[in-house]
């Protein structure tokens, strides 16, 4: 595509997607001395959650713009405007921009997938990882994205990794209460939801992300982190000899059973609506998907359906995941720079934001604030029912894990795996010689490139 296309398009998606909010007044775009550019992916919380009406008509609650209403109160306090322009979880405009260092950026909300390297060229610190460790809990701040002692990748909360989301009433028509507690009495109850005639688990199977769960959901597996990483020091990463896996393996087994969609979900906001409706059970990713599905649930049925619970016990205890989340990033070639490490510290500090944005505050100078939608989560890990597994830093084996995979050519898309989970036909569920194939071919290739490189996992 020439540049002066891509110019073209970036301005029109400015153009339609642009909203800007200074003191409650709109206004168009704007990149003056008093003015942040902030793009944002978590469209719901600058146009209010997508609700449906009693025709099944969706439609905005701008009730519920709580990052508009945080932008109100940090222009109310410093003076500096806060102009937001809505873009998609790809990060398509996003990059573009960055890579040819449009100023018309200052920050951005971190929804999509930048390597370290990336991270370098285009972005500028927010902060050191020193200071960082005095203001937010030192755990947390060791699993952002870090460069040369620095935080680029400023994530102002945590939240609960990779769970559960269910419709409680589909599981009581199945005959439970709650999620199971062990791996056999979950696999139980997804048949016999499948039996009431619900699909068990909602995925949204068009698009590869989805299956990216799969790494956070080994975890759970090994009873240990970053297995994702831990690839590196394993002779048949993707074999059910070890947690990758092994992880693939049971997924597509729920898909040889039928404990998956049967239909195409357009997009993701109508597999959220499975799940809201009671057309499916339940979702298997982390807590930001929690305030989404609540707010999809039908005028009058009860949100308070909706749950949130952690993963049953697949033999090496029950766990549940707790990561930095709500990530922001600061263009380099911002000139605003301090501006918008202002912006984010107002951000981290906003407990009412955070907690609304389904998120807890980390901040130590943010007031206290659990979103009640935890509670039942909560619970079991404050018993000893589940255990906290904190997010494993980011570190170089990482960087060399996807170098392997993407020169295996299995990193785009979650390749690695998707490939797998598709060579299984729905028609053939006994057949599992395409898939074993396919994971004998990634298994050959990954190892190529990890011999070429001569990586190791290095503790």
């Amino acid at each position: 595509m020439k540049k002066k296309s891509v110019v073209l398009m970036l301005a029109l998606c400015t153009v339609f997607a642009s909203f800007v909010w200074a003191k409650g007044d709109q206004q168009q775009a704007a990149s003056g001395a008093g003015t942040l550019n902030v793009y944002v992916h978590m469209t719901q919380l600058i146009l209010g959650d997508e609700l449906k009406d009693a025709s099944g008509n969706t439609y905005r609650d701008p009730n519920t713009a709580w990052l508009k209403f945080v932008a109100d109160r940090f222009t109310a306090q410093t003076g500096i405007k806060v102009n937001f322009v809505s873009y998609s979880s790809d990060g398509a405009v996003v990059k573009s921009l960055l890579q040819v260092g449009d100023k018309g950026l200052d920050v951005f909300s971190t929804g999509f997938t930048f390597t370290n390297e990336e991270y370098a060229k285009y972005t500028a610190p927010v902060i050191s990882v020193t200071e960082a460790k005095t203001k937010y809990d030192a755990n947390l701040v060791d699993a952002m994205q870090i460069v040369n002692d620095s935080v680029h990748d400023m994530q102002i909360a945590k939240g609960y990794g990779e769970a559960i989301t269910y419709n409680e009433s589909v599981i009581k028509k199945a005959g439970y209460n709650e999620i199971p507690g062990t791996i056999d009495e979950f696999n139980k109850m997804l048949a016999a939801i499948k039996a009431s005639g619900v699909s068990p688990i909602a995925m949204h199977r068009i698009e590869n992300w989805p299956l990216s769960t799969i790494s956070s959901f080994a975890q759970y597996i090994a009873g240990e982190p970053d297995v994702f990483a831990k690839m590196l020091g394993e002779p048949k990463p993707f074999s059910d000899t070890a947690p990758i896996g092994k992880t693939l393996k049971i997924y597509t087994t729920w898909k040889s059973q039928g404990y998956f969609e049967q239909e195409i979900y357009p997009d993701f906001g109508v597999a959220m609506d499975s799940v809201a409706y009671g057309k499916a059970g339940m979702m298997l990713f982390g807590s930001w998907v929690l305030p989404q599905i609540i707010s999809r649930v039908p005028s009058g049925t009860s949100q308070d359906l909706i749950k949130f619970d952690a993963v049953p016990d697949f033999g090496k205890g029950r766990w549940i995941l707790v990561s930095p989340n709500l990530g922001w990033a600061i263009n380099k070639a911002s000139t605003k720079q301090d501006q918008a490490r202002q912006f984010i510290e107002f951000l981290a500090k906003d407990t009412e934001f955070i907690v609304k944005a389904g998120s807890i505050p980390t901040h130590k100078d943010a007031p206290a604030g659990v979103p009640k939608d935890f509670a039942l989560i909560d619970s079991r890990v404050r018993s000893g029912q589940v255990k906290q597994m904190i997010s494993p830093p980011i570190t170089q084996n990482n960087s060399n894990n996807d170098e392997v995979l993407k020169d295996a050519n299995l990193l785009a898309d979650n390749k690695w795996a998707g490939l797998p989970f598709d060579a299984l036909d729905i028609t053939r569920p006994n057949d599992w010689n395409a898939y074993n194939a396919q994971i004998d071919r990634q298994n050959v290739d990954y190892d190529r490139y990890r011999k070429q490189y001569g990586f190791s996992y290095k503790k």
